[in-house]
């Protein structure tokens, strides 16, 4: 392994060519101070690493593979003190966090169990709290440890998507760190990064790829441990690059995070990224990191080559432009993207934009193929091409524009910029279509939306950027639901928004009557929930997308899979709104009983292991609508 020194050199490169936000250079202390906490001194492989992107949050540690399995013993990688314990069904599950002298943490999640004098501690705390789920901090010198304790065994507990340990260590303000820049020679990596697609974006309506409006992606092809797009991109104006991307590491078949990608075009960088600590609040900024559309719509993560609009995340280093590039007729630019891992290993991207001048006509599969779309500031009309080529737009004043570009001798192709206004319908000829543009919000101060159907409530910052807000309401007479469009689910939102909805349909008992989401196959997608005022339910959400309003009037159910003197377990599972509570008592005592929702599985843990259980057991189980199921029986002993 390289050491920490040699890593450091690697990312302190110098932009000169304009700096719009400036990372911090990497914390390193000597060497050998933290120990690998799974089997040390044996070669490992990871699942994971720092910098990761995920769905909605970069990674914040390694996820260290524990052979499959549960109950491997996890050791404290330093001295110091345990600080927090903490025990939720969800997230990271059963953790431990660590404070060392050096004013750093360490973190471990994912837990079977906790091991030593914490884990009574925790288990009285649940007792007397009488709950499974609890956080408790703790003060110095309260649960000291020594470098190599056994402090826990490794689990699968929590959001964990099998057995492993997900370890990180964070700076004094809890901050994360890479953890691979410490000197663990138990992960061995010689393999440089993968490129899989390259992808360019127009950032403007006079910009064009391949001569239209929209994102193209190019397959690569591999030349040693390089990549190159092999045919000259066409492009004009202002353009983004994206890139599909990951790590491999020795001896794993997991798709890791790139810590450093840097591009040059013409030899001159205008975009860098440096993952080695961010702030847990701007978590949210990586989707802006990403392209969302793509995410939402094929579950691809590409990495935006470029600052956009919005994002706060502040590991970038760019030209003036913020990494983004204007494309010049007539000239051809030659682009290289640099990725680095953690341990030096490199691999390029090579490219060519070619500088496109203006046309019309464009052979080849048009771009945005749908008869509306949004894209940025921008509505993208594409229509049959006909004799008549002006097509009006309602503001609700009329425009009449003409098509920017005629796509495969066939499909005409509209650009409107909608800081000029906000259609609701269009028309050319017999094509008509109305639109379920409503508004333009702004994304920097609280907004209030009304309209018959909703209320909608935009907090402060609860957008990344302007957004033209879709709204819609119809009835599905395949699924006899209500539907309420709210926003483009394509969209992401910064923080919750409170919406308000007035059901058009009557529905006479509001009981069992929630929020639900809806996906695209207007099938019921997720519990949302809500609360009734009068004939109207408000909820809050974080996501777009279209809501319905369901009963659930079943309650859980409850089978038992264990029920003796020693042990109590039983599988809960719910129809509908999921799994709010449990409660188990034996002989009217309070029993704790750990949940994982994974297995639907509840069990019990004794105060005092060595008290056999007796007399009536009984456990209540309730739904997120409050339908509760009772289950008793007895143990004789």
């Amino acid at each position: 392994m390289r050491s920490s020194k040699a890593l450091l050199g690697i990312c302190t490169l110098v932009i000169s060519t304009g700096v719009f936000a400036q990372f911090s250079e990497d914390l390193h202390f000597d060497d050998n101070y933290y120990l690998f906490p799974i089997k040390p001194g044996v070669t490992n492989t990871l699942a994971g690493t720092m910098g990761e992107l995920r769905a909605t949050h970069f990674h914040a540690g390694i996820d260290i593979r524990t052979e499959g399995r549960i109950g491997l013993v996890v050791h404290a990688a330093a001295g110091g003190y345990i600080s927090r314990a903490a025990v939720s069904p969800t997230g990271y599950g059963n953790a431990l966090y660590i404070q060392h002298p050096n004013g750093q943490t360490t973190v471990y999640a994912h837990l079977e169990k906790f091991k030593g004098p914490v884990a009574e501690y925790v288990k009285k705390e649940q007792y007397r709290r009488k709950t499974f789920k609890i956080n408790l901090y703790f003060r110095k010198g309260q649960f000291p440890v020594e470098r190599g304790d056994t402090i826990a065994l490794a689990g699968n507990s929590g959001s964990s998507g099998g057995p492993h340990l997900h370890f990180d260590i964070r700076d004094a303000n809890q901050r994360p760190l890479n953890p691979l820049t410490y000197g663990f020679n138990e992960v061995k990596d010689h393999i440089p990064p993968v490129a899989l697609k390259l992808a360019v974006k127009t950032l403007d309506i006079d910009a064009r790829v391949e001569g239209q409006f929209g994102r193209k992606e190019y397959n690569l092809r591999r030349v040693g441990n390089d990549y190159v797009v092999d045919e000259p991109i066409k492009a004009r104006g202002l353009v983004g690059i994206e890139i599909l991307a990951h790590d491999k590491l020795d001896y794993s078949r997991f798709r890791c995070g790139i810590n450093t990608i840097e591009m040059k075009i013409d030899s001159s960088t205008v975009y860098r990224h440096h993952i080695s600590s961010f702030a847990f609040h701007e978590q949210r900024n990586i989707l802006k990191h990403m392209n969302y559309h793509e995410l939402a719509t094929t579950g691809k993560r590409f990495h935006k080559l470029y600052l956009d609009d919005g994002n706060q995340l502040k590991f970038y280093e760019t030209n003036t432009l913020k990494g983004k590039f204007r494309a010049l007729p007539g000239q051809q630019h030659h682009g290289v993207i640099t990725m680095t891992d953690s341990y030096g290993n490199s691999s390029k991207l090579r490219f060519t934009l070619a500088g496109q001048n203006k046309t019309q006509v464009v052979y080849g599969k048009v771009i945005t193929p749908e008869d509306t779309k949004v894209i940025d500031n921008t509505l993208v009309i594409t229509t049959d091409a006909s004799d008549s080529s002006v097509l009006s737009i309602f503001t609700p004043r009329q425009v009449d524009i003409v098509p920017e570009f005629v796509a495969n001798n066939s499909k005409a192709v509209y650009l409107w910029d909608l800081r000029h206004g906000v259609p609701r319908s269009v028309e050319k000829g017999d094509f008509y279509k109305s639109l379920d543009l409503r508004d333009m919000i702004p994304s920097q101060v609280g907004y209030d939306f009304f309209s018959e159907h909703v209320e909608i409530n935009f907090p402060k910052n609860s957008l990344f950027d302007t957004v033209y807000f879709e709204l819609d309401h119809y009835y599905d007479t395949l699924a006899q639901r209500e539907i309420f469009k709210i926003g483009t689910r394509t969209i992401p939102l910064k923080k919750h928004i409170n919406v308000t909805l007035r059901p058009q349909q009557a529905y006479q008992d509001l009981r069992n009557l929630r929020v639900f989401g809806v996906d695209g196959s207007g099938n019921l997608a997720g519990f949302v929930g809500g609360s009734w005022t009068g004939n109207k339910i408000t909820f809050r959400t974080r996501n777009f997308g279209k809501f319905t309003l369901a009963r659930d009037t079943v309650p859980p159910i409850i089978t038992p899979v264990t029920v003796n003197t020693k042990d109590v377990k039983f599988k809960i599972m719910d129809h509908l709104s999921g799994i709010k509570d449990f409660v188990c008592t034996v002989n009217g005592q309070w029993v704790l009983m750990h949940y994982d929702y994974k297995r639907k599985l509840i069990w019990s843990e004794k105060l005092v292991e060595s008290k056999p259980f007796s007399g009536e057991v009984k456990l209540v189980v309730t739904d997120n609508v409050n339908n509760k199921t009772e289950y008793k029986t007895q143990i004789y002993h």
